[in-house]
């Protein structure tokens, strides 16, 4: 099956309360979509001018299977709905957790959701994959190997098996800490204790992302009208993934991260694999 890969770069900024800086810089953003591009795959990158113009994403991304898509933030449900309160909480306090501190930051991450949906095609396994995938994840002692091991056309082989043999697959945080509150609050509404669902990659073929993925906006409303507040993609993953069948790839907290990615890559072996150091 052919297998198309879908990311986002967005150029975002703290609230100026955090000093105005970009979230995260542009090669991290980019890393990992720059190194895995491979003549047989197709590649789809969303971002808005501003981003666009500011990195050259053009010249970046200058290969006949990229497409680039424009899609502006601000949409009217973000601001009519999502950064009222984004912008009450960070204005009592909520100054460290991004989906309020960070402008924009839950309306790019929520889209991941919709540009999958959107992409999703007959005869294709569409996957979604951060851009800079372990910029910020992975233990110390493994960051730079998988930066080498998995920045490889390997990497987007073993995806697209396992796609073609699970239908959706997912990475799942089994030991990622979650606000007791929250935890509370999503087991009142959904009566499930879930496992977070990193969103980072995860991805099937049409018929599984329609079938997983659809309700996801009504997940999201449902909590901001029930407690009036935001729950980022994880969440909302968590919950649509608990509900249908999916494939997880499993990993500890988020310096186990590589774990799951090797286990895709089948090259976890569980008798060698030790969380501080790695193996060849």
């Amino acid at each position: 099956m052919v297998l198309k890969i879908i990311t986002s770069i967005y150029d975002l900024r703290y609230e100026d309360g955090r000093g105005g800086m970009r979230y995260k810089s542009f090669p991290l953003l980019a890393q990992t979509i720059q190194n895995i591009i491979f003549d047989e795959y197709e590649y789809v990158i969303y971002t808005d001018k501003h981003t666009y113009d500011t990195f050259s994403l053009g010249d970046v991304f200058n290969q006949q299977n990229v497409v680039i898509k424009i899609e502006e933030l601000d949409s009217e449900y973000y601001l009519n709905t999502i950064n009222p309160i984004r912008e009450t909480k960070f204005n009592e306090g909520e100054i460290y957790d991004r989906i309020y501190c960070v402008k924009n930051y839950i309306e790019v991450i929520l889209n991941k959701i919709k540009f999958l949906l959107s992409e999703s095609e007959e005869n294709k396994n569409v996957v979604w994959l951060d851009a800079g995938l372990f910029g910020t994840s992975c233990h110390d002692g493994w960051r730079d190997y998988m930066n080498v091991l998995a920045h490889s056309k390997l990497f987007l082989d073993k995806i697209n098996e396992k796609i073609d043999e699970y239908g959706f697959i997912s990475l799942r945080g089994e030991s990622i800490q979650i606000n007791y509150e929250l935890r509370d609050r999503m087991n009142a509404i959904y009566n499930t204790d879930f496992k977070l669902i990193p969103g980072a990659l995860f991805g099937g073929n049409k018929e599984n992302i329609q079938k997983v993925l659809s309700d996801y906006l009504n997940i999201f409303d449902l909590y901001l009208k029930t407690y009036s507040g935001l729950i980022s993609e994880q969440e909302v993953l968590a919950i649509l993934t608990h509900r249908n069948n999916t494939k997880f790839f499993n990993f500890g907290d988020w310096n186990d991260f590589q774990r799951g990615i090797l286990e895709i890559m089948d090259k976890l072996d569980t008798e060698k694999y030790i969380l501080e150091k790695c193996y060849e």
